[in-house]
């Protein structure tokens, strides 16, 4: 039989500071006794992770100070946890009974600072698959919102990972002794059309589909172009936007 915990002690981490949360027996439960620990403190866990093997206490021993029995492995609970992030403590001693709402581990909450495709990079829990214990969607707590790399959009971090992280760019422009330099590929750099003039020199020019049933597309590099990027790319981290697609823009750029 599986026990999920309650949880008392506030909510998710907000910024840079960790939430610790109360994980406790649960409010419904009879009183357990606390047979096995699963986890120690700094052990690292996620949604339904176990956290300790219970016995339920029968009806007619609940008043009684009777010394703890054998217990019959068959009526085992596990404990489990509805959050992720670390163990800081463990509350309660193996062989205590355990009543209802009483404080069982304290965890400090996986703020989820870097999450790729929805699984968080430092606990490793899957995101999008917390639910409650009725079923219903859980509200995500996650501090990742911003994308930083272009090509892996589905990379977010959190604004202090992305404060830090531009910090470190800063300082490697600054060893460097470069600026960065923002350049517009269309009618730039580049001239993209979707029509082909077959009386046009083919020479220089790139033609790519962005995917099946999409229009192919015919790219021209502007005069002087590429004498014009080694020649900058000697003083300047250079980047380039547009307002196509980004598929564009990667195809653009590796090509």
């Amino acid at each position: 039989m599986e026990e999920p915990a309650d949880s008392g002690g506030g909510g998710a981490a907000q910024g840079p500071m960790a939430q610790v949360a109360e994980i406790r027996c649960p409010i419904a439960a009879r009183p357990m006794r606390l047979l096995e620990w699963k986890v120690k403190p700094g052990s690292l866990v996620n949604v339904d992770s176990v956290l300790a093997l219970c016995v339920p206490i029968p009806p007619e021993k609940e008043a009684g100070s009777h010394p703890p029995e054998q217990p019959n492995r068959l009526s085992e609970k596990k404990l489990k946890s509805d959050r992720a992030g670390v163990v800081k403590e463990l509350c309660c001693q193996l062989g205590q009974v355990i009543s209802p709402g009483v404080v069982v581990v304290r965890v400090e909450e996986c703020s989820h600072p870097i999450v790729m495709k929805g699984l968080c990079a430092e606990c490793g829990q899957d995101l999008t698959q917390m639910q409650t214990n009725n079923g219903r969607q859980q509200a995500l707590i996650s501090t990742a919102n911003v994308s930083m790399v272009h090509s892996v959009p589905e990379l977010m971090v959190s604004s202090e990972q992305a404060e830090q992280l531009g910090r470190e760019d800063q300082q490697r422009l600054h060893r460097n002794k470069k600026l960065v330099l923002m350049v517009d590929l269309d009618q730039t750099l580049i001239h993209t059309t979707e029509h082909h003039c077959q009386r046009m020199s083919t020479k220089g020019i790139f033609h790519f589909q962005l995917g099946r049933g999409e229009p192919m597309l015919h790219t021209r590099l502007r005069p002087h172009c590429k004498d014009f990027l080694e020649k900058i790319a000697k003083l300047y981290e250079l980047h380039v936007f547009t307002f196509g697609s980004r598929l564009y823009a990667h195809t653009i750029a590796g090509n």
